[in-house]
């Protein structure tokens, strides 16, 4: 029987931190961001009755903000945004100046707008407001390196999205006239002069066959150069490359976690890994009678939760060839229902992707041929022009054997054993 977790035991598992307690001898400044103009509002106090509004900056350019802030504001004071486009800019903007800076939850914040009126100096007080009236969840700010990971994970992202909806929109239009591909690449010339080919087609026809294939081609296109960048950051960092050894992680995998999880750090352990992921099961509770299970999804990030899934999804595929799928197809065999085996071995994923970032030793391990196929294929990927560039010159199999030195040549006890940041992700 499965023990009840307390609220304490259950707020301990998720992945929620919580802005900074209030300064004791300086200001709170609520700041309302948006592209190209900025509102702040200084206040003081220790709960919303008695906040009094000091001064205030109304529709100012970046400029004059950050001129404004750096003659008046210390390290002791403290400055607030909700979670936007340029409010991580902003905090970096802050922070160079020696000032301190936190990122509010968006949908925290969002949720005490109910006014009849509002405006910008309304939500610069507002933040303010929220800040310390309410146990308010705060945003880790990402390094730079991070974002522009999540900037090309985006892009990656949005072209694979592209490149299957131009094919389905090409197998769409040829359905109507009872052809299809089946295993014929869409983006292939010969399959164009195929399709072409089957029958009689209008000079209209004929125009919008071709602007489907054009379609076709420049998403195919746009998504293989996205992921030659990615393949390219891969093999240059060790972490990345190191991910690719566990069962269930391939080079797309290995990047989007980077990118994802950022400094690994942040998470205090592995629990609070799969809660960021939406990988951890939930129970809601009500009475003496109300006993609900939540299973995984719904929450968390969902991109990087569908990438892994896929992952475990290809753990179970393999079956009796590693002992994490023969657990998930007993676990299978014992619940009845393949999702709760495929998430359940995604969440044991996600541990081992913790335990491997903080230095520790994961048992998990796909074995040296494996790896080095894994490597070989991410290398065929990445194209001979493009290795000569990043000096990766020879033969593919002295390439794979010069990686899998690097990566027993490297470290790893010491990538989590470096002082926490100061502050932690939740969204």
């Amino acid at each position: 029987m499965n023990k009840i977790k307390t609220p304490d035991e259950a707020l301990s598992e998720m992945e929620t931190y919580y802005a900074p307690p209030p300064p004791k001898n300086g200001s709170i400044i609520g700041v309302d961001c948006h592209p190209d103009t900025f509102t702040a509002a200084e206040t003081k106090g220790s709960n919303p009755y008695d906040l009094k509004t000091i001064s205030t900056l109304v529709d100012v350019s970046l400029d004059t903000f950050l001129s404004w802030v750096a003659k008046k504001f210390t390290h002791k004071d403290i400055f607030l945004m909700e979670a936007g486009g340029n409010s991580f800019e902003i905090y970096r903007r802050l922070t160079d100046l020696g000032l301190r800076a936190c990122v509010l939850e968006s949908a925290h914040v969002g949720k005490h707008a109910k006014t009849y009126a509002d405006n910008d100096k309304i939500a610069s007080l507002r933040i303010a407001s929220v800040y310390l009236g309410t146990r308010a969840p705060a945003v880790w700010v990402p390094d730079s390196a991070t974002i522009q990971r999540r900037e090309l994970l985006h892009l990656y992202q949005r072209s694979v999205v592209a490149d299957t909806q131009a094919t389905n929109a090409l197998k769409g239009y040829l359905n109507q006239y009872t052809l299809r591909l089946k295993k014929r690449p869409a983006h292939a010339e010969r399959t164009e002069a195929w399709v072409k080919f089957q029958r009689e087609w209008s000079e209209l026809q004929l125009s919008l066959l071709d602007d489907h294939f054009q379609q076709v081609r420049r998403a195919k296109i746009r998504r293989a150069d996205m992921q030659r960048l990615i393949l390219t950051e891969v093999v240059k960092n060790d972490q990345m490359l190191a991910l690719m050894g566990l069962l269930g992680i391939g080079k797309i995998n290995a990047f989007a976690l980077i990118a994802t999880i950022g400094d690994v750090r942040r998470f205090s352990c592995a629990k609070k890994l799969a809660a960021y992921l939406g990988l951890n099961p939930g129970s809601r509770d009500s009475g003496t009678q109300k006993r609900i299970k939540v299973g995984a999804g719904k929450r968390g990030r969902k991109d990087m939760r569908n990438l892994l899934l896929q992952g475990a999804h290809a753990v179970l595929r393999m079956g009796r060839n590693s002992d994490l799928g023969k657990w998930g197809w007993k676990l299978f065999a014992r619940k009845g229902h393949r999702n709760i085996a495929v998430v359940a071995v995604a969440r044991k994923l996600s541990t081992q992707v913790w335990h491997l970032l903080m230095g520790n030793k994961p048992t998990m391990l796909e074995s040296n041929k494996s790896r080095s196929a894994k490597f070989k294929v991410m290398l065929i990927g990445i194209g001979k022009k493009r290795r000569e560039e990043i000096d990766l010159i020879g033969p593919l199999d002295t390439l794979v054997e010069q990686l899998n030195l690097r990566l027993q040549a490297c470290d790893c006890s010491t990538w989590g054993c470096h002082p926490k940041p100061r502050q932690a992700e939740s969204a």
